[in-house]
């Protein structure tokens, strides 16, 4: 796809803003290429996100590997030790689930942490505009990268629900 340099509009209104979102999906632009940038989640303003991540996958598999490893810690670290127990059981599974618990905590706490850092720092945001009139409560919606075809028919039509703006990424946070 040859494209130019995106089309953004800063819309004063919620409503003028999910109009804009329904603006440029009936234009023909796919769901996944819309970027709105909101003070509050988009959800708030009846705007559906179409975003999809892998972050509630891996904090589950974080959790998991946390809760095995705390399973294991326990049982193995009271096998693994000699003890006369009088015919009780070496490995209390009620104890140690208080433990296992925990690093089944821990292990998703930490996995939500990695993914934070590995999505939003180190990997980085170019792609998403930043606007200060955004933390007044307006709402950016446009494309980053607009077809050169619709590039015109696009505009022209967003110029209806608000301020076109010119995209301006991000600063670089990694400094």
């Amino acid at each position: 796809m040859n494209s130019e340099d995106g089309v953004f509009v800063l819309c004063s209104e919620p409503d003028s803003a999910r109009q804009s979102v329904d603006a440029l999906l009936s234009e023909g632009i796919p769901a996944k290429d819309v970027i709105v940038v909101s003070s509050v989640p988009p959800e708030h303003y009846g705007i559906r996100s179409h975003q999809r991540t892998l972050m509630p996958w891996l904090v589950v598999l974080g959790a998991v590997a946390g809760g095995i490893a705390g399973f294991l810690l326990t049982s193995l670290t009271q096998k693994s030790y000699v003890i006369h127990t009088g015919g009780m059981q070496v490995v209390t599974l009620w104890t140690d689930g208080i433990i296992t618990y925990e690093l089944t905590m821990l292990g998703a706490i930490l996995t939500t942490g990695l993914v934070f850092l590995v999505t939003g720092i180190i990997r980085g945001r170019s792609q998403i505009p930043c606007e200060p009139e955004v933390s007044a409560g307006r709402v950016l919606v446009g494309v980053a990268s607009v077809p050169a075809p619709l590039r015109t028919k696009i505009t022209e039509t967003l110029k209806a629900f608000g301020e076109i703006k010119p995209p301006e990424t991000s600063p670089d946070l990694r400094a």
